[in-house]
């Protein structure tokens, strides 16, 4: 739920204010008392000083600024609309724009009294357990970036078609910044967007002073890639899974980097849908989980590993700049991106053998050899009934593996103890153990 103040708007209260004050100034203290909460939100909607940005009701409760409360118990909206106020008042993008954190919820399995188990040792919520909206563009900024992104897919025809050379797996209608110069400049030199998100990250993902603070600097962060990606609604004859033109939405799926960001050029009356999924933030199949900032700047920083992906465009076309950062090597903990891989491969091997078998069952081509009937009474009880089956069927630990509701909650297991450990703790990394490549040591023999 959101709203926006203008200066009419804000006027407009001022008026009222000045007409009701003396009845309010007559009020009894009781009155006043039982009519607290309009005041409260009267006064912050006429502040024009840059204090109230606006407020949102995120997972079920109402957040002004950073809120780190878990909201494992509290009933999530299908749509995370991040509302948004405006002020005039220059310098930190705080100062005109979207200042919200989201926590994920727990998934760990906590371990039972008297044991050792300290597979999840660290703290939640991790600093990678948040979700971070900020506003990094003004508006004007943000026009000029989708006019220069334009102009340019216009020119080469880079968003006629997904990127399969770039995105192989999860191709994308995109094209890199630094195929168009002139955009690359804007982002850079006026815009500063890289300098932007560099304070962001090490502030949000390894600042903090505690023990979970990873101490995360500037030169610890690399581009693996940065890209403007472009979605449009599917027309009403054909559909974004058979066009090879266009795309609507992006799968779920998890980032080759660590760390992730998506800033939302098209402002939002351009479109309808759009926004960013988590799967985490999934209660039921009633709910998508979407993060969808309601202002053209905003951006969305989250870590990569996250399941996400782009929910549905149905009106119109949205266009993001999508940036992966990764992080290096001597901040991450050994072994804990394998380990994750590892049970997250599993699950995908688990589905895909449940899907094989129900495809045998219903292919008429495929029979399983025939023995005969002299040598099935040699064969145990429970497998002679196989040999009336054209197929191997499903197991129960089979199906078991392959139902939904384990699959997710695996997965999200995996993704819990990950965004728990993968980050060294400040003073634990091993920086000063890597040995900077200098190619003026190296002597070619």
């Amino acid at each position: 739920i959101s709203f926006r103040t203008n200066r009419p708007i804000v006027t407009l209260y001022r008026i009222l204010t000045m007409m009701m004050m003396p009845l309010l100034q007559t009020m009894p203290a009781l009155s006043l008392l039982r009519h607290g909460a309009f005041l409260a939100v009267l006064l912050l909607l006429l502040d024009g000083t840059g204090v109230c940005q606006g407020f949102v009701v995120v997972l079920g409760q109402t957040r002004s600024g950073h809120h780190n409360k878990s909201p494992t118990h509290t009933k999530r909206p299908t749509t995370l609309a991040v509302g948004t106020g405006h002020s005039e008042s220059p310098g930190t993008s705080a100062a005109f724009g979207t200042d919200v954190s989201i926590t994920l919820p727990s998934f760990s399995i906590q371990p039972e009294q008297g044991t050792n188990d300290d597979s999840s040792s660290s703290s939640y919520p991790s600093p990678l357990h948040h979700i971070y909206i900020q506003s990094i563009l003004t508006d004007e900024q943000a026009a000029q970036a989708l006019r220069m992104a334009r102009e340019h897919a216009s020119t080469t025809g880079q968003w006629s078609q997904p990127d399969t050379e770039r995105h192989a797996t999860y191709a994308t209608c995109d094209f890199p910044v630094e195929d168009c110069p002139a955009l690359q400049d804007f982002l850079d030199d006026e815009c500063q967007v890289t300098e932007q998100i560099w304070q962001l990250l090490t502030t949000y993902y390894g600042g903090g002073g505690g023990s979970s603070s990873s101490g995360l600097e500037y030169d610890d962060l690399t581009y693996l890639d940065f890209f403007v990606a472009h979605y449009e609604a599917a027309t009403t004859t054909t559909t974004s899974m058979e066009s090879t033109t266009t795309m609507d939405r992006l799968e779920a799926h998890r980032d080759g980097s660590l760390l992730s960001f998506t800033i939302t050029l098209s402002p939002p009356e351009d479109f309808d849908g759009g926004g960013t999924f988590f799967e985490a933030l999934k209660q039921n199949d009633n709910e998508n989980g979407v993060v969808r900032p309601d202002r053209a700047g905003d951006v969305v920083l989250h870590c990569g590993k996250l399941l996400h992906g782009a929910d549905v465009v149905t009106r119109g076309s949205r266009t993001v700049l999508v940036g992966f950062v990764d992080v290096a090597e001597w901040r991450q903990r050994p072994g804990v991106l394998g380990q994750a891989c590892r049970e997250w491969g599993r699950m995908d091997v688990a589905q895909r053998r449940h899907d094989r078998q129900v495809e045998q069952l219903q292919s008429k081509e495929s029979r399983w050899p025939e023995v005969h009937p002299k040598s099935s009474k040699w064969l145990p009880r429970h497998t002679k009934s196989h040999l009336q089956l054209p197929f191997v069927p499903a197991f129960a630990s089979v199906q078991r593996r392959a139902d939904p509701t384990f699959q997710r909650l695996r997965r999200m297991q995996a993704e819990d103890d990950f965004l728990r450990n993968i980050l060294l703790p400040a003073g634990e990394d091993a920086k000063g153990e890597w040995i900077p490549f200098d190619s003026e040591d190296v002597t070619i023999l």
